[in-house]
């Protein structure tokens, strides 16, 4: 039988309609066992977060911590019978989860904000969340099953930002999901919270950005890992059809990405789109494991959505981003080409004040270096530079704008060609570019005057006007 692992979102938890429609995707897939995994409610991360680092604010903290209250409140007596046993269970998982926070800001107070007690504050908006989205399946008559991801998804100690350790996790997930899902006699619904772990001696971890859908990757290859099941695939339910291949705010009718594979997926991820992080596809790529990304509001969608698998369209450009506020500095010297370590020495003091590098481009004798940094980086950038470089090396900067084209297109020449001739027509110069060997993602770099032209005419070159769009 086929096993959903099906992400819900915080914008998917907001009401009772919005439950009601949880119930009704659960009726959709009524022949698959399924696996919800579940976000926190809108906001309460960011409210914890904000308690936690600013507890000396004893009235904004009260404040604050009267609104999670009232947010799940409300929306227990919205989606229960006032009165009812699960009304009644969820009422006071809520009253002594919040008296366990309380708890935890004491020991902040007399500690200070260690990693390990943000990620454990920071990990009560799901536990919270999935355990009313859990008693509300069972209110329905539905069998589930609630289970804190930190019972089953061991990490490394890398707070804020954890790891899985696939075996041990793999573990857990033989012991405590696999016999719920593969026993005949019931169809159990898991709930699972998104976004967080535990480290092997039990500190509470959380997996970062895109932490939940993360969470519903590593489950799936858990699963398909130790499970008899190997028929898997993954449901992100969102707020948007799927993936787009360009910012509608650049282009208005953008294109909807139907088919994509991994490879693609996490070039556009790293290129900027919120839809996806590049990490949850690291989880399920080997397994060749399918995700799908649907909108909420359209659970009945026959052809709308995005698919990443192994399958891809050859012919399709897969996506357009842009970078708006860059800063690319480069590096000359012609008297130190035979010194050997310039680069190291460059990116190390760039790496010391915690500076990202991107897009490195090098002329072939090594006269010249140029790469990218934020802009929000650059003043800091320059001057670390300027404090280690001799005078044998001449400095230049400039802001610009970068273009990122992505899909197997661009490794013909031909697509290149047509980019560049598009860009010339109006005049629109290319300052650098950067793809590597083999990568499906070609780098530009111009002005930032011309980013919305440049883009449009791009678009227009290899999407626009592809037969059938």
């Amino acid at each position: 039988m086929t096993i959903v692992i099906m992400k819900f979102g915080g914008s998917c938890l907001v009401n009772k309609k919005a439950f009601n429609k949880i119930l009704k995707i659960t009726k959709i897939y009524e022949n698959a066992k399924k696996v919800f995994v579940v976000s926190a409610f809108h906001g309460i991360t960011d409210l914890l977060l904000k308690m936690a680092q600013n507890l000396e604010f004893s009235k904004e903290v009260d404040k604050n911590m009267a609104l999670i209250e009232k947010k799940h409140i409300d929306i227990i007596e919205n989606i229960f019978e006032e009165d009812s046993l699960h009304y009644i269970k969820a009422k006071d998982w809520v009253d002594n989860k919040l008296s366990e926070l309380e708890e935890a800001f004491s020991d902040i107070r007399e500690f200070g904000l260690e990693p390990y007690y943000q990620d454990y504050v920071l990990s009560f908006g799901e536990i919270l969340s999935t355990y009313i989205l859990n008693e509300y399946l069972q209110s329905k008559g539905l069998d589930s099953e609630f289970i804190p991801s930190n019972k089953i998804i061991i990490t490394n100690d890398e707070f804020n930002n954890a790891y899985p350790l696939y075996e041990l996790t793999n573990k857990r997930i033989k012991n405590l999901v696999i016999p719920l899902l593969e026993n005949p006699k019931k169809d159990t619904i898991i709930c699972i919270t998104g976004f967080i772990g535990r480290n092997k001696i039990g500190y509470i971890t959380t997996l970062g950005r895109g932490g939940t859908d993360y969470t519903a990757t590593i489950v799936a290859r858990s699963l398909y890992d130790m499970g008899k099941d190997k028929d898997i695939k993954i449901i992100l339910w969102k707020d948007v059809d799927g993936l787009l291949a360009i910012n509608p705010k650049y282009v208005p009718e953008a294109t909807l990405i139907k088919n994509i594979n991994y490879i693609e997926a996490k070039q556009i991820a790293n290129f900027g789109a919120k839809v996806l992080h590049p990490k949850c596809l690291e989880a399920i790529e080997k397994k060749k494991i399918p995700l799908e990304i649907r909108n909420f509001d359209k659970p009945l969608e026959k052809n709308n959505f995005t698919r990443i698998s192994d399958r891809t369209d050859k012919e399709q450009i897969k996506g357009i981003s842009a970078v708006e506020l860059a800063t690319i500095i480069t590096v000359i010297s012609g008297s130190m080409v035979d010194v050997p370590g310039v680069l190291a020495k460059i990116f190390k003091i760039m790496a010391k004040n915690k500076i990202s590098v991107s897009f490195v481009a090098q002329s072939s004798a090594e006269v010249s270096t140029s790469f990218l940094i934020k802009e929000e980086d650059s003043e800091k950038g320059i001057n670390a530079l300027k404090s280690i470089l001799s005078e044998f090396y001449e400095l230049s900067w400039k802001k610009v704008a970068v273009i990122n084209i992505t899909g197997q297109k661009v490794l013909e020449n031909k697509t290149k060609a047509q980019i560049f001739t598009a860009l010339d027509k109006k005049k629109i110069i290319v300052k650098a570019l950067s793809q590597s060997f083999e990568e499906l993602n070609l780098s530009i770099i111009i002005d930032k005057e011309n980013l919305i032209e440049a883009i449009n005419i791009i678009h227009d070159e290899l999407i626009g006007y592809e037969p059938g769009s």
